[in-house]
């Protein structure tokens, strides 16, 4: 008789399911090295949403911005732009209550859209591949450009007073005036071409006070270099060969940028830049996930920081899927919001996020509701939050006999809600490597301020290749400390 503790990991589903076929939904994995710990890996509930209040503006939410001081932010709800505000103190016992009003209109109704100010909490600009909008932080005023020098854009960064624009399709980005007020006229000589290569432009960035040109198949960097007629210069032997799949995908992490990026040789996948080198932080199960997408230049990707830990968000709209990084563990998983009436899971419902007021502050992608995002929340809004772990494959790779499962044993966490339900922990497995799978089995985790209470299955029978499947949805705390089976191989 032998004891499996390989229960709980990452998602990692193989080309070959049958070789591997790990899920991680909801659920991701922490690691403890320290060799006094209970266990190495547990398992730790993703975060919930917390409804904000309602905008009264219906559509997805595009773009998120805090504006310096961190007492207001600009959010864009379907065409309308909004100023929340705090109307309610956080206190020790409450958290804060957001107020919103609507200060001007787009021309386009869908579609991400980029934000910047200028940090001396003058001007704040917004572009959506259309069109230049400037709201004057001091005035309240808010104008779409008309100025004829505006060459198009969908990205903006800003470096030492410099607004930073990309022509979409080209290879060509442009500056506005040093501290332009928005109203002043660009200067048509103001622009410049990556021309290290012939790929196009695909997103402009700052990062370090140095300007990142992501293309399609390299990228340049280049700083400030107070040029007479041009303010930026190319940074020599900075040229990186490879280049973006998703030009929305690109965001920071600590001193260096990730991205969904597509190799020279056509390959979908995720890179981590370091100095002026990048590594692939993309398994392999990873990138043939990313490669059977039949779209993925709508990919939009942000990083966020929470209990010590950072992660990159990855969403796929088209595929209707989003995967997250966590920096911590090298380690990936899947989030994914659930349908009660259809029985789906979908993409998670965070179509946009920022940090404000020490809080993670999250948009829908369909509703215009604007969400808390915290561990402490054990619901997906006004939806159940399901998450769903299943494990390697289990089969007696010595001899290839069937094997008796007779005890599985899941560790969780203590509840501690208010509420006295009895939540449920549900299990099935599958006796064809994943294939196909059996009915559910309930267990309660125990009641709150239950300390003892063991989650455990019986008698599960026998099977050459099982794979288990761990399904979760109350709304309480599901961290899952560890997990045991007790099994032993028999005859052929």
């Amino acid at each position: 008789m032998s004891e499996f503790l390989g229960f709980i990991g990452s998602a990692y589903t193989a080309a070959n399911p049958m070789q591997d076929c790990q899920a991680s939904i909801n659920w991701f994995p922490d690691t403890d090295k320290d060799p006094g710990a209970k266990v190495e890996v547990s398992l730790l509930g993703v975060p919930g949403l917390v409804d904000q209040g309602q905008s009264n503006y219906t559509g997805q939410v595009r773009g998120m911005w805090p504006l310096p001081g961190n007492a207001s932010a600009v959010i864009v709800v379907g065409k309308t732009v909004l100023l929340m505000t705090v109307s309610v103190q956080a206190s020790k016992t409450s958290r804060p209550i957001f107020s919103y009003s609507p200060i001007g209109s787009l021309n386009t109704s869908t579609g991400k859209v980029n934000i910047r100010d200028n940090g001396a909490g003058q001007i704040c600009c917004l572009v959506d591949g259309q069109n230049l909008y400037v709201y004057n932080i001091s005035s309240g005023t808010f104008t779409v450009s008309i100025d004829p020098a505006f060459l198009l854009s969908n990205f903006i960064a800003e470096i030492d007073g410099w607004f930073i624009f990309n022509k979409p399709n080209t290879q060509l980005f442009y500056t506005s005036p040093l501290y332009w007020n928005g109203v002043t006229a660009f200067d048509a000589t103001y622009f410049a071409v990556k021309d290290d290569s012939t790929d196009n432009l695909v997103s402009v960035i700052e990062q370090n006070r140095e300007l990142w040109l992501i293309g399609e198949a390299t990228t340049e960097i280049w700083y400030n270099s107070g040029g007479q007629y041009f303010p930026f210069s190319r940074l020599q032997g900075s040229l990186m060969q490879i280049g973006c799949a998703a030009g929305q995908s690109v965001a920071r992490y600590g001193e260096g940028l990730v991205w969904l990026a597509r190799s020279e040789r056509g390959n979908n996948t995720v890179v981590l830049t370091q100095g002026y080198q990048y590594k692939n932080i993309a398994t392999p199960a990873i990138s043939y996930a990313l490669n059977k997408y039949p779209v993925v230049n709508d990919a939009i990707g942000y990083t966020y920081s929470e209990e010590g830990r950072e992660f990159y968000v990855l969403i796929f709209p088209t595929a209707d899927v989003t995967w997250v990084y966590d920096f911590t563990t090298d380690m990936w998983h899947q989030r994914a919001s659930y349908d009660p009436v259809s029985g789906l899971m979908h993409r998670q419902r965070a179509n946009a996020l920022m940090n404000f007021q020490g809080m993670q502050i999250a948009g829908d992608y369909s509703t215009g509701q604007i969400y808390w995002q915290t561990r402490t929340a054990y619901t997906d809004g006004n939806y159940p939050l399901v998450c769903i772990r299943r494990c390697p494959h289990l089969w007696d790779k010595d001899n290839r006999n069937r094997v008796r499962h007779n005890r599985l044993q899941i560790e969780f966490g203590y509840n501690t809600t208010p509420s006295n339900s009895n939540p449920q922990a549900s299990l099935k497995w599958s006796d064809d490597g994943g294939q196909t799978y059996g009915n559910e089995h309930y267990v309660g985790i125990g009641l709150t301020g239950q300390t003892k209470n063991r989650v455990i299955w019986r008698r599960l029978g026998m099977a050459r290749d099982r794979v288990y499947q761990l399904s979760f949805s109350d709304p309480v705390a599901r961290d899952i400390v560890g997990a045991s089976l007790i099994a032993e191989p028999l005859g052929a």
